[in-house]
């Protein structure tokens, strides 16, 4: 087999492509459409496309007019639209703050947002030290992990926070960690307190973070901004109080970019 040939089949899997055809039946001009449309369109039979869109339908990816009987892209993709829509956005209008906010500290600028009930880094600034802080764009950590986490998760409601908190027990990353479930509650109503959180060693040892939440205009936290340094770097040669103030002042910007009104 020619190796372009592998690479095209590899990982290829049945079900998930038969089911991803249905909802590529859908498009501007063809919003709706009943159950004998989508076996015209797709080629599989009744059986199987009746069954593939009863999952997607219980599921919220599709939905159905119950007069008409036809089938219609559900509500889940447009909050999944929705999600990648915003770190898009918020990319492009944390850009210049970010940029900022290295040049100012020297220490490694983080952004962060919740999916799925995990902490995904979605911008980076590398620091100017020799140390490097390993959270690259992409990679997914527990939410309670790290500054970033800690800011996400202090204002989620507490049902949620539990919630998460059991499929995701607190870890003990450095002997620094907060391990208890009571203490990490009051941790997060510090955050929310001061809108702000200093984090120390307690995800890598010898790291230090600052980080505060960025909302949008319906004045919800979507994301978190941080910096990083090592506890060794002179990054506070202008004082502790100062960074907090400078990360404080990227997060204000970006969100009022974001539509986030003060009032």
């Amino acid at each position: 087999m020619k190796p372009n040939s592998l690479k095209e089949t590899q990982y290829r899997v049945q079900a998930v492509e038969r089911a991803l055809d249905i909802l590529d039946c859908f498009t501007f001009q063809d919003r709706e459409m009943s159950l004998s449309d989508v076996v015209r369109k797709t080629g599989l039979n009744k059986t199987t496309a009746k069954r593939l869109i009863s999952n997607f339908t219980s599921r919220g990816y599709l939905q159905q007019n119950h007069l008409s009987k036809r089938y219609q892209l559900g509500l889940r993709l447009f909050e999944l639209g929705a999600i990648v829509f915003s770190s898009f956005n918020l990319r492009e209008v944390a850009a210049v703050p970010m940029t900022r906010l290295q040049s100012e500290t020297g220490g490694t600028v983080l952004l962060g947002i919740m999916m799925e009930e995990q902490l995904v880094y979605v911008g980076k600034r590398e620091g100017g030290g020799i140390i490097r802080i390993s959270s690259d764009v992409g990679w997914r950590r527990p939410l309670h992990y790290g500054v970033l986490g800690m800011i996400l998760m202090a204002y989620l409601d507490e049902k949620t926070v539990r919630g998460i908190m059991k499929k995701q027990p607190l870890k003990a990353y450095t002997p620094y960690s907060v391990t208890d479930v009571d203490a990490f509650s009051l941790r997060l109503a510090q955050i929310r307190n001061q809108g702000y959180f200093i984090e120390r060693e307690e995800a890598v040892e010898g790291i230090i973070g600052i980080a505060a939440p960025i909302r949008n205009y319906s004045r919800e936290v979507i994301a978190a901004l941080g910096i990083a340094f090592p506890t060794s770097q002179s990054l506070l040669s202008n004082g502790m109080e100062n960074s907090v103030e400078l990360v404080k002042r990227s997060c204000s910007e970006i969100s009022s970019e974001l539509g986030y009104l003060k009032i």
